[in-house]
């Protein structure tokens, strides 16, 4: 890599050349205070089978962020191929981000959304501050596969479809 746009140090070069890495689509969701929080994660993953660890970052300006700190669970909504509607209303800013959309509590209260292809109840395991992040761990402590699908897929700046 000879490219002198490839410098790491500046962010705008790294976002452009990890933006070739596809993601995975998730909406995080919990309990904070009795109403329903959430956000859209691209960051999301699985850490550990033994014991069953799942991870994910958020940019620690996020005011959602704050929220979900309060809670000791959280639900790890997987969106499939036909959701970038779920994605897009829990990535903005707005006061009720459920707002029209269909949800159950789980065994322990957190939202799970109707459409979300699986479901990953957990309680918090690790929170580690990595740069301008918070990486956030989860124990699994129960799981549901509501309606397999293809994942929805973040990939160069755009959302597709497999």
């Amino acid at each position: 890599m000879t490219d002198e746009s490839a410098d790491p140090t500046n962010p705008a070069n790294l976002r452009h050349v990890l933006s070739h890495v596809p993601t995975s689509v998730v909406v995080v969701t919990a309990m904070a205070r009795g109403v329903p929080v959430g956000l859209t994660v691209g960051s999301f993953s699985s850490v550990s089978l033994d014991p069953p660890l799942v991870n994910f970052f958020i940019d620690l300006k996020s005011r959602t962020w704050l929220k979900l700190n309060e809670a000791n669970t959280f639900t790890v909504n997987v969106l499939g191929k036909d959701h970038e509607h779920l994605c897009r209303a829990f990535s903005r800013p707005s006061a009720d981000r459920f707002e029209g959309i269909e949800w159950s509590p789980s065994p322990s209260g957190n939202p799970v959304l109707r459409e979300a292809s699986v479901a990953l109840e957990c309680s918090r395991y690790k929170i580690e501050i990595l740069g301008d992040h918070v990486q956030v761990v989860g124990r699994v402590r129960a799981m549901q596969a509501q309606a397999p699908d293809l994942p929805l897929v973040f990939y160069r700046g755009a959302f597709l479809k497999l």
